[in-house]
């Protein structure tokens, strides 16, 4: 019995050894992260925008040698 609960044992690990492998090659080759980072920030947008009652506007700013984004939220406009 011992002979059987050895092979099933190594089996095992070799199976799980070769599934993390696989696993890690496939997050590693695929560029997951950034989507993710900016669907959770969208949500969070969407949250202050309900909160507050807000507007928020994604503006993309650019002069001669650089460009980036910038989220502008607007909230409790009044009259003077």
């Amino acid at each position: 019995m011992n002979g059987g609960n050895v092979i099933d044992d190594n089996f095992r690990k070799i199976a799980v050894e070769n599934h993390l492998e696989g696993v890690t090659k496939l997050v590693e080759g695929s560029n997951w992260e950034e989507p993710t980072k900016l669907n959770i920030a969208k949500n969070l947008v969407e949250k202050i925008e309900e909160l507050l009652g807000a507007k928020a506007t994604y503006v993309t700013c650019c002069d001669r040698t650089t460009e980036h984004q910038k989220i502008v939220i607007e909230y409790n406009h009044k009259k003077k």
